[in-house]
């Protein structure tokens, strides 16, 4: 055997080798739709819990607020602010979002 045919032998090898490697692996892998699927039963998993136990308002002054944005939707008000507190030299700016809901009532008319 000459040298050229070797080297073409290996190649070829290498080369079916590398065909029925990814044919075997695309015929066996598994399509477990659970582990690639999100939901909300794993949310534990994801999530993660911050704890701000520095930031308490008993260790913080309160220094101000300011409403960014006030919506009025049909049941009442939808208000976006920020809460200014401070702790020494540091200030903490809080956004803070809430919702003022209105009752609907009749005014009474006097009855005749």
């Amino acid at each position: 055997m000459s040298r050229k045919h070797l080297n073409i032998t290996i190649l070829t090898a290498m080369l079916l080798f590398t065909v029925a490697h990814a044919a075997f692996a695309s015929f066996t892998g598994s399509s477990d739709d659970r582990i690639t699927k999100f939901s909300l039963k794993s949310l534990k998993k994801y999530s993660k819990s911050y704890s701000l136990t520095g930031l308490r308002p008993t260790a913080l002054r309160f220094s101000g607020s300011q409403d960014l944005d006030i919506q009025n939707t049909g049941g009442g008000l939808e208000v976006n602010s920020m809460i200014r507190m401070e702790r020494g030299n540091t200030t903490y700016v809080f956004p803070y979002k809430y919702k003022v809901k209105s009752t609907k009532f009749k005014t009474p008319s006097p009855t005749n």
